[in-house]
């Protein structure tokens, strides 16, 4: 987690997708772990393939929640 959560509206649905969009990622089709590096202090809801336990808890913390991808 780092600065990049700033790039996303509060209360939206974040993915493979959008993290393509905003160049954090090459292209969707990328699998995405996130880590819990930095802070998130808005309510998104973040889809990826995997978190690590410290992202679950700052995503939550914030007011948000995880969907794993399958």
């Amino acid at each position: 987690m780092s600065t990049h959560w700033n790039g996303f509206d509060a209360n939206t649905a974040v993915g493979p997708k959008e993290f393509a969009s905003k160049n954090l990622i090459r292209n969707e089709a990328q699998q995405v772990k996130i880590l819990g590096d930095g802070e998130i202090t808005k309510p998104l809801t973040v889809r990826a393939n995997s978190f690590s336990k410290s992202a679950i808890e700052k995503i939550k913390k914030a007011g948000g929640t995880v969907e794993i991808l399958k």
